[in-house]
This record gives C-alpha cells, sequence and structure tokens, in this order.
C-alpha cells in the first residue's frame, strides 16, 4: 500500500499536466492493476511516482541531477 499523502501529490502533478485519472484510480495503477485509461494517463502516473521515488536523492543544485529527473 502507497502513502496516501504521496498520493495525493502524485495525483496534484498528475491534475496540472491534465491528467484525469482519480487518486483512487492512481492507487490502483501504482498496486499493479490495469484500469481501462488511455495508456498514456497511465504511463505518466508511472513515470510521476518514479521521480517521486527518486527525488530525496537529487541534488537541487544539480543541473545534472535536474537534467537527469527532468529526462523520465
Amino acid at each position: 500500500m502507497r502513502c496516501s499523502s504521496r498520493i495525493r501529490i502524485i495525483h496534484m502533478l498528475l491534475v496540472i499536466e491534465q491528467n484525469a485519472l482519480s487518486p483512487e484510480q492512481v492507487t490502483v495503477v501504482l498496486n499493479g492493476k490495469h484500469i481501462p485509461k488511455p495508456p498514456e494517463d497511465i504511463v505518466v502516473v508511472k513515470k510521476a511516482y518514479e521521480i517521486d521515488e527518486q527525488a530525496d536523492a537529487l541534488n537541487p543544485y544539480s543541473i545534472e541531477e535536474w537534467l537527469t529527473a527532468h529526462s523520465l
């Protein structure tokens, strides 16, 4: 089970990107289950979670690390 605050943060980021998935659907996707939504919406959810997982390890003052995160 994912932390609910992380799910809410990821969901809010996705809303900015015009992703229509609900917080419950984000949870379902991150738990590895299939939902009948556009594949690009699902990929964005997975990438947002991957970035969130790596965010603590990234140096915010490093351009190289910022570019790495952006490429995800």
